[in-house]
């Protein structure tokens, strides 16, 4: 039986993005998304951005993924 404490972490982590891409974080803040938090991952050092999920950060994730390749 999974404790609270995980079933709120996993809850926590499904309602965040986190963007280890400098590139895709840079873009999605020109679309006015503030992220929540900066990191650094404890292993490789890499900082990431955490975003709240939202309908608008899909489409300008889906956007990014859509042009990343022909910028």
């Amino acid at each position: 039986m999974p404790s609270l404490s995980n079933s709120l972490t996993e809850i926590y982590m499904n309602n965040k993005f986190y963007c280890y891409s400098a590139k895709m974080s840079h873009f999605i803040r020109a679309f006015d998304i503030k992220y929540v938090e900066v990191g650094f991952n404890a292993k490789s050092g890499t900082r990431y951005h955490v975003f709240e999920k939202s309908e608008k950060l899909d489409k300008v994730i889906a956007l990014y993924n859509s042009v990343k390749h022909t910028i």
